[in-house]
């Protein structure tokens, strides 16, 4: 968008703009006291809740923390620490340890500050497992609140205790809570106005949509806080959920005053001449474009009505304020698609200016999407406004009826939206060739054809490697994925986001299998951003370490540690490239499933073309390396990570083993917008084996061979033992097929731990097998409970957690005999790894490394989770259960 001679740069306010010693706050007076005048900081400092961007924040964070510690003991000193520690929290990187956590705790109870507490019992609540997280609020939170007096904490656990009863289907539960909320605090909270939003949601979806597919639906309902702030009206907080699974539609554009606000909280600019533009904290602009526009709605033309642009990351926003009425019409312009939203009704009882504010202000919308095929509505509804806030409700409903075989959009949409469904705990693959045809015929622009290209071409792998929809199947898939990205510009820095709404993908992976693994490096772009935040950094031309510190998707906190320097000339199947830059990351913060886009990585990067190889370690087994490498790649640009209108990225994965083919391609298309959208085709998939019908085909039993043909038979021994150590593991730990039969698996998991306590000799299970042996007496366990045999389902359950005590006690890294020197030839397996270390020293990788990992947090997700465990259902209730439960969280927390 074009900056005019008259644009306004957003100056920060003093906060940020003056960044020095002695800090102090904007309405600061020679007459006030000290603690006044650290009251007044803390409550400048809050208002960052409006910047986009915090850079800046933790200067001004320090000195009033420093001020507040300094503060004499009283309650306003630890409501104000409160304050300042959670914001901390939030907006500085670094980690977010216990004990930062507990000091939180602490002042927020000392200082009685309600506000902060809803964090903490957040916070607390998402710890749990979300199968037991109902009973943990009913159980704990709610009575410790009451008993400290914390009322809009209290309202806030009952509002999601009553969210967990409707998931559990036990709605009157749920609408009892929700009056609870209603009870408990005032019209002026945010989280009374969430209540009535949710219990209309919820009653809607009680009569109308109850028996739909869900897949066809989506139902939300939100609470929205906005601050009078020096007499202006700012976005200060929000809240909401959904009912309905619907992702083909555009979810965000019926954030109407959430997205009019994204500039830094505001709406308008005061002040500001038509032409001018805003420039918020992050870069996020808001220009005001005309005065006189002219809006035609189904509840009438409005004239004369002002219309501001909001530039925000990849989307634009095209809002129209008509005066003493509020926002008439409202347009989304993202990844080259148009959404509008057009004022269907008002009621206005009360209030003036561009957005009235009164008590009972009512705005509904719809859509411009043939009713044919889209039922849509949006009403907000202003609960409460008073001269401090105003609290928006929203409740918006939309309903996919069919797809037009005539737009390019819908097809495009009939593709992500149903080319898979969930029923009864399964994944079913659908045929969407039609949609595939009609997409293909009808796209026009190079954006549609970029679309479809990548989209169409995932989709048919994903239906054409699979077993189940294509019996005559050539290759089976694994970890491919459609995604619809763009890069962002940011200083120095380059960013790579995506828009969930277009992307899919279809995974089957079997963690512990290193040439599997392999495929899940193929996602080379956002490994990149989930590890540095960015996917360049002018920075990094210069040779030295870095670090970076971030809170990725609320969740994860990440610290990487980036070395640069010169790679010189590198050799890839695309070619040779000189005056490279080789990145060595160090990854931290992942766990669970996401430990892969963790650990050691390097990137290298050659100017005017951009990455050109990457080097993954597998966390846990470093031995272990993928690399996937540029063989094809077209056009070329500026500096070591160009993005330009026309440009292609493929790479593949080398030296893969046992079929598998992994593989990323990348294109590149410019927007109406000017943002540069990238369609990533990933492919994950193996070629189907040829028929083997003799184990000894093995390449490790190969090797064996070989090397005894040769006379190497000390080497071939070796080799005989490490070959039998690999037979027993995949004995135990192949797929069991017992599911849904609890007899058979009660039959198998004892044989298993008959097979680990035979490996013992005679002399107790070996302590390498120890972590194996305990899972499978917790897996009997809950067989057990699923034949019926209660008592003997406890006695298992019991020497389980025992078994799994002394399995934590072993530090990882300990180097632990797998059985008898004269069968495994004195190998050992070191504990948390996926390597076995020989005789001579030297190391391996291992098959099946999960039996080896301190893997103590499983039986309490699996006591916890609500499916694939089901045979635990009929005592899931009893007291002496729920005691075995409990230790198992301790077991999780201490390990």
């Amino acid at each position: 968008m074009r900056i005019s001679p008259g644009t306004v740069k957003w100056q920060l306010h003093d906060g940020r703009k003056r960044i020095r010693k002695g800090l102090s706050s904007m309405n600061e007076e020679i007459r006030d006291t000290f603690v006044k005048k650290v009251m007044k900081k803390v409550e400048e400092m809050k208002l960052w809740q409006l910047m986009n961007s915090k850079d800046g924040f933790e200067v001004v964070y320090n000195d009033v923390l420093k001020d507040v510690e300094e503060l004499p003991e009283s309650i306003d000193k630890y409501h104000a620490l409160a304050d300042v520690l959670m914001r901390g929290w939030w907006w500085l990187p670094g980690d977010k340890n216990d004990a930062l956590f507990a000091r939180i705790v602490e002042a927020a109870e000392k200082g009685r500050n309600d506000e902060v507490m809803q964090f903490v019992v957040s916070r607390e609540d998402l710890k749990v497992s979300y199968g037991v997280r109902h009973e943990f609020i009913r159980d704990k939170q709610i009575p410790r609140l009451e008993k400290l007096g914390f009322v809009k904490s209290l309202a806030h656990e009952w509002f999601w205790l009553g969210k967990a009863y409707f998931e559990n289907k036990e709605t009157e539960k749920g609408f009892e809570a929700f009056e609870k909320v209603l009870s408990i605090i005032k019209p002026s909270d945010l989280y009374y106005a969430y209540a009535i939003a949710a219990t209309k949601m919820e009653r809607k979806h009680l009569k109308e949509y109850a028996d739909k597919d869900e897949d066809k639906y989506r139902l939300r309902c939100a609470a929205e806080e906005y601050r009078l702030i020096n007499g202006k009206l700012c976005r200060w907080n929000q809240e909401w959920y959904s009912n309905g699974h619907l992702i083909s539609f555009d979810l965000e554009i019926d954030f109407i005053f959430r997205n009019a606000s994204l500039c830094d909280g505001n709406f308008i600019i005061e002040g500001l001449r038509v032409g001018d533009t805003y420039t918020g904290s992050d870069g996020t602009t808001l220009a005001y474009a005309e005065d006189s526009a002219e809006v035609e709605t189904p509840c009438g033309t409005f004239e004369s009505c002002q219309l501001w642009i909001t530039k925000h990351k990849e989307a634009t926003y095209y809002t129209y304020y008509k005066q003493d009425v509020g926002i008439v019409k409202h347009v989304r312009q993202c990844d080259g698609v148009k959404e509008t939203r057009l004022l269907k009704s008002y009621d206005i009882v009360g209030g003036k200016g561009i957005l009235p504010s009164h008590t009972g202000n009512s705005w509904e919308y719809v859509s411009d999407n043939n009713p044919k095929f889209i039922l849509h509505s949006s009403r907000f509804v202003m609960s409460h406004a008073d001269d401090k806030k105003v609290l928006l409700i929203q409740n918006c409903e939309i309903e996919r009826l069919g797809y037009d075989d005539n737009s390019w959009i819908d097809m495009i949409q009939h593709i992500r939206n149903e080319y898979c469904s969930y029923k009864d705990g399964k994944y079913t693959l659908h045929d969407v060739s039609h949609a595939v045809e009609r997409a293909r015929i009808l796209a026009q622009t190079p954006m549609q054809r970029a679309h479809t290209k990548a989209a169409c071409s995932v989709v048919e792998r994903i239906l054409a490697t699979d077993p189940s929809f294509n019996p005559d199947y050539m290759h089976t898939g694994h970890w491919n994925f459609f995604r619809k990205g763009y890069a962002l510009g940011k200083g120095s820095r380059l960013e790579y986001m995506d828009n969930y709404r277009w992307s899919f993908e279809w995974k089957n992976v079997r963690w512990g299998n290193v040439s599997e693994e392999a495929l899940l490096f193929n996602d080379i772009y956002d490994i990149l951003q989930n590890g540095t935040n960015c996917i360049w950094c002018d920075e990094w031309v210069e040779e030295g370490e870095y670090v970076e510190e971030f809170l990725l998707w609320n969740s994860y906190y990440i610290k990487t540690t980036i070395v640069s320097e010169k790679a010189g000339e590198i050799a890839t199947k695309a070619g040779t490239f000189n005056d490279c830059i080789k990145l060595s990351l160090d990854i931290k913060g992942f766990d669970t499933g996401l430990t892969y886009r963790g650990g050691r990585k390097e990137y290298y990067f050659a100017p005017g073309v951009g990455i050109i190889r990457t080097v993954n370690y597998h966390p846990g087994k470093e031995l272990a390396k993928t690399v996937y490498e540029l063989t094809a790649y077209e056009g070329v640009g500026k500096g070591f990570m160009p993005v330009g209108d026309g440009m292609m990225r493929k790479y593949e994965a080398q030296n893969l083993t046992d079929g598998y083919i992994g593989s990323a391609e990348y294109t590149y298309v410019v927007d109406e917008d000017g943002n540069i959208v990238i369609f990533e085709d990933r492919c994950g998939i193996r070629k189907k084996p040829e028929i083997v019908t003799q184990y000894s085909s093995i390449y490790g039993e190969v090797i064996e061979e070989d090397l005894w043909r040769q006379g190497k038979y000390e080497e071939s021994r070796l080799r005989e033992s490490v070959n039998k150590l690999q037979l027993v593991l995949h004995m135990l730990e192949r797929p069991k097929r017992n599911r849904g039969n609890a007899e058979r698996a009660v039959a198998w998991f004892k044989y298993s731990m008959g097979m680990c306590e035979f490996l013992g000799e005679g002399k107790g299970v070996p302590r390498a097998w120890l972590g194996l042996y305990a899972s499978c007496c917790f897996r009997a366990a809950c067989a057990l409970f699923g034949c019926g045999q209660r008592d003997e389902g406890y006695n298992y359950l019991e020497r389980a957690l025992e078994l799994y005590a002394k399995w934590t006690e072993i530090p990882d890294g300990t180097p632990l005999e797998v059985g008898s020197k004269l069968i495994f030839g004195g190998v050992k397996v070191i504990k948390g790894s996926g390597i076995i270390e020989l005789p001579d020293g030297t190391t391996e990788l291992l098959q099946y490394d999960w039996c080896f990992q301190d893997n103590s947090g499983f039986m309490y997700y699996s006591m916890t989770v609500t499916r694939g465990w089901e045979w635990f259902d009929s005592v899931r209730n009893e007291e002496r259960f729920k005691e075995f439960m409990e230790h198992a969280r301790k077991l999780m927390e201490k390990s």
